[in-house]
């Protein structure tokens, strides 16, 4: 045998020992990262889809199982059980909403299986999702607040007028975080009030903003953004070294303006989107309007206001309704 034949088979040998069976559990959630890298998914679902696919891992070994041969649907709605029961580290049980996001991320993980035929069955077919308890959006600003949240920055230092633009845009359109942090330059005109934006799932949607806010989204690309730039980017708003925010930026700006502003209500970028739709619907916006505006694939999802809507017409008709006042 030559040397390099030796060095080949050597080197095949090792490629072997390193290389995991195609059926290990742990080889499995690593190349389940790598897919939803290629999915069109936020960078914070990524995350979350994976930690829970390695809680899932975890349970598993626990239970003795390493190869994916030996996983049942049996022992997959095992697991969903176990989420109900006090955690074993803290006494607590987990809340509904963070039982439906773990048992969402088996699934997303069972179905990559079964899709690349790892798997001849889908393994979650048992797996059905707990009803979560709609709730009232929380710590929503009035229109009284909110407006003062958006008087505080300053329209001289380049950061503020971003932030301006950047808080006139969040209550004019109700976006996500993700849409206004992926926003390209070209992505708004705000001559006509139209902006193009890409929500969950790669889908893009044509919304208008408010001439207030494109008032501003004009002086921070006239005055501030050339400021900022250092090289070429087509990303709207950018941090100070001309970059794309990071992911909790937006929350880090809305709660420094909103305790500038000396309310005390522990509100993030996402309150802000709460607020946008309930003061929509307060003026009498039609649902499936709001529903467009948000991104919301499901009316049910956006009907969550109406609550918030609700509870004002109840204080309105029992204050105001002659048979509630005993009139007749």
């Amino acid at each position: 045998m030559t040397e390099q034949d030796t060095q080949s088979t050597q080197g095949a040998v090792e490629h072997k020992a390193l290389a995991a069976p195609a059926t290990d559990i742990g080889y499995l959630i690593d190349r389940f990262k790598e897919y939803l890298e290629v999915k069109y998914l936020s960078v914070r679902t990524r995350r979350t889809y994976a930690t829970y696919a390695r809680f899932f891992k975890d349970f598993l070994m626990k239970n003795g199982i390493t190869d994916i041969r030996y996983l049942t649907p049996d022992l997959a709605f095992k697991y969903q059980v176990s989420l109900s029961s006090r955690n074993e580290f803290n006494n607590v049980i987990l809340t509904t909403k963070t039982q439906v996001l773990r048992v969402v991320a088996v699934i997303v993980f069972l179905r990559f299986l079964k899709g690349y035929n790892h798997t001849t069955t889908d393994l979650g077919s048992q797996l059905v999702l707990p009803r979560v308890p709609r709730s009232l959006p929380k710590n929503i600003l009035s229109r009284r607040e909110i407006l003062r949240v958006l008087e505080q920055p300053n329209n001289t230092d380049p950061l503020e007028m971003r932030d301006k633009a950047i808080l006139e845009v969040f209550y004019s359109s109700g976006i996500r975080n993700s849409e206004m942090r992926t926003m390209n330059v070209y992505d708004i005109d705000t001559t006509t009030g139209i902006m193009k934006v890409m929500g969950k799932g790669h889908k893009e949607r044509i919304i208008p903003v408010g001439n207030v806010a494109c008032k501003y989204v004009r002086e921070y690309i006239d005055k501030a953004r050339p400021k900022l730039l250092h090289g070429e980017t087509d990303t709207l708003f950018i941090t100070k070294s001309g970059r794309m925010l990071t992911e909790d930026f937006p929350a880090d700006i809305v709660r420094k303006y909103t305790k500038r502003a000396g309310i005390k209500k522990d509100i993030n970028a996402h309150c802000v989107r709460h607020t946008f739709a309930t003061h929509m619907l307060e003026k009498g916006a039609n649902l499936r309007v709001i529903q467009t505006m948000l991104g919301h694939e499901s009316l049910q999802t956006t009907e969550i206001y109406t609550h918030v809507e609700i509870s004002d017409l109840k204080k309105a008709h029992a204050k105001t309704h002659p048979r509630e006042k005993y009139i007749i």
